[in-house]
């Protein structure tokens, strides 16, 4: 009876051990496991890449290769395609699990897929993709059709941020997303679907000038089992921890902010990185190659700031940043360069960035084509992230510093704040400037800068500390030029920020709240004020008091980075010189008495110029 009774006990064991959810749930491992983040550099000798890459899957390399049909998706043809990536080939009727997370933060119809084929017949295959607000999960068949399941894309994770688990087991797909199940479907009987090792993953961004799939995915891991609705809880969990870190890779150590330089001065530069786990720091520098002096960070951690003091003016320095974790592993930024300030008779070179936001993709080619100008520093006007504050650190790690660092880590960049960085917590982490750091003051050449926090509008009144401080500043201001930086737009036509024109409701043409700033300009020898804020380009005619005068101050709104696209009224404008509608970047190159101010689209082509001659 005993002997009997564990028989049957066995025999059931093996049996419910053998059953494919089980077996598979025992040896469950990523057949393909890829971490997606651009690499971006500049161009020539200065094209390393600061820190530790992560490798991106790649084409199988041929001399002569056929791509094969490309997919059509949604209507739209691939911009991007990486083929006949090596992977190990899933099985016919095999369960498997596509594990997707991605990060999709523009406002125009942009897309991707992952897909795996037959060796032979492209006829089947699976396909895992998004485009706009909508996922898709397909099985295709040349002997059974094409069994489908699409969902709209949900509110992602600090809003932008997404994760999907794509399932087939023996008798249903299924699509997990954030955690939940948002579809099922059954499979026709005894369907099968061949799938062999030819993966392939596209980019549909006709819509996105240089975006690419690194833009837009972030982790795919492909499963040779079925998961289940814990593990798609648990993936959603690992993606939240990683996007509040910050962190660029799960378990890479790298750079994960910087190196940045800024606060140039003619003896001293500022520089600041972050990594992904507490390191000691060290920073080498020198005239020269090999390097000989250093300066140590104070303490552990992951935010590192380093003043390199006591250097001559106007002059180039090489440098290094290696950081140093609990293993002594070490994460290097290769050799870098930077110059100090120029003496105060000397030329001087800036370059004008504004609302750089949420395309990474936009600002590293505005970044590009700044480092070709090989200008002495970069202004840049606010609105640094989208909405970078507290608990959005994504946005400086995933987006600014990733299209940023190339060029900053060479040219130094003196910011104002904008509104997406209004609360100033992580806008003061990776920022060491004069005073309180919200608004300051800074000397180049023969010029003043005075740099203002628009977001503290009360003030910047009459009466108010920052207007007071202005005041008091432009004063004691001896420069030959005097320059005004800050966010927010005292003048503009846009068509919408300051009533509604193509709703019947008539434009102030600017902000009403900045009248008092406008009249303190105008009686202090203001030069010119740069502000973003409306992500388009306008220049205005020198004004005083609003009306046309040919001692009075220049305003330009530069707010061309990575922000939404915004346009004008229906009208021109009588203060308006002339409006561009693009992403773009500015350039002001002063000389002595003279002043030359050019602006430049995507491509470096001139849209704009003037000069003021004193």
């Amino acid at each position: 009876m005993n002997c009997k009774f564990f028989t049957i006990v066995f025999w059931m064991w093996v049996f419910l051990h053998a059953l494919p959810g089980r077996a598979q749930a025992q040896s469950c491992q990523p057949l393909v496991d890829w971490e997606f983040h651009p690499h971006y550099t500049l161009s020539g000798h200065a094209a390393n890449y600061p820190g530790k890459q992560v490798v991106q899957p790649q084409s199988g390399f041929e001399r002569v290769k056929m791509l094969g049909n490309p997919i059509v998706f949604y209507g739209m043809y691939p911009t991007q395609r990486i083929t006949d990536i090596e992977a190990p080939p899933l099985m016919i009727d095999q369960a498997f699990t596509v594990n997707l997370s991605f990060l999709h933060h523009v406002n125009t119809p942009v897309g991707a897929i992952i897909r795996s084929t037959t060796d032979q017949n492209q006829q089947d295959f699976w396909l895992v993709g998004i485009y706009d607000k909508e996922i898709i999960f397909q099985l295709h068949s040349h002997q059974f059709g094409v069994q489908e399941i699409v969902s709209d894309v949900p509110q992602g994770y600090k809003k932008y941020w997404r994760q999907i688990l794509a399932v087939k087991d023996d008798d249903a797909i299924r699509l997990y997303i954030n955690g939940e199940l948002v579809a099922s479907k059954s499979l026709p009987d005894h369907a099968t679907f061949t799938f062999g090792k030819r993966m392939e993953v596209a980019g549909y961004f006709e819509n996105e000038p240089f975006m690419k799939v690194d833009n837009l995915f972030k982790r795919l891991s492909v499963y040779d089992c079925a998961l289940q609705g814990a593990d798609a809880k648990r993936s959603f969990q690992n993606l939240k921890e990683q996007v509040d870190r910050g962190a660029l890779f799960e378990n890479t150590f790298h750079f994960s902010a910087g190196p940045y330089l800024h606060m140039a001065t003619q003896n001293s530069m500022n520089i600041i990185w972050e990594t992904d786990r507490p390191t000691r720091s060290i920073v080498r520098y020198g005239t020269s190659i090999p390097l000989t002096d250093s300066v140590q960070t104070d303490s552990v951690g992951f935010i590192h700031e380093v003043t390199i003091p006591d250097l001559d003016p106007q002059t180039l320095y090489y440098y290094e940043v290696a950081s140093i974790d609990g293993r002594d592993s070490v994460c290097s930024s290769g050799i870098l360069t930077f110059n100090t300030a120029v003496e105060s008779s000397s030329p001087v070179s800036f370059c004008i960035l504004g609302d750089t936001e949420s395309r990474p993709h936009i600002n590293q080619q505005l970044g590009n084509e700044i480092w070709e100008e090989r200008p002495n520093f970069i202004l840049h006007l606010g609105d640094i992230t989208d909405g970078g504050m507290l608990g959005h650190k994504f946005q400086w790690n995933h987006e600014y510093f990733t299209g940023i660092t190339p060029v900053a880590s060479r040219i130094p960049v003196f910011p104002v704040p904008g509104n997406g960085e209004g609360d100033l917590f992580w806008y003061k982490k990776y920022h060491r400037l004069p005073g309180d750091e919200a608004y300051y003051q800074f000397s180049y050449g023969n010029m003043d800068f005075f740099m203002l926090n628009s977001n503290d509008n009360p003030s910047l009144k009459k009466g108010g500390e920052q207007y007071a401080w202005l005041e008091q500043a432009l004063k004691e201001s001896s420069a030959e030029w005097k320059i005004v930086a800050h966010h927010h737009c005292p003048v503009s036509s846009d068509e919408d920020d300051f009533g509604n024109t193509w709703q019947g409701r008539k434009s102030t043409e600017g902000d009403p709240k900045f009248d008092d700033l406008k009249e303190l300009y105008e009686t202090n020898d203001i030069d010119v004020v740069f502000y973003g804020h409306v992500h388009a380009y306008e220049r205005s005619w020198p004004l005083v008091d609003g009306r046309v005068d040919e001692d009075g101050v220049v305003y330009v709104q530069s707010g061309g980075g990575g922000g939404n696209l915004e346009d004008f009224v229906p009208y021109h404008a009588a203060f308006s010189n002339r409006v561009q509608r693009g992403h773009h970047y500015c350039r002001v190159d002063v000389n002595g008495s003279i002043l030359y101010f050019k602006m430049f689209d995507l491509e470096g082509k001139l849209l704009d110029f003037f000069e003021i001659e004193k």
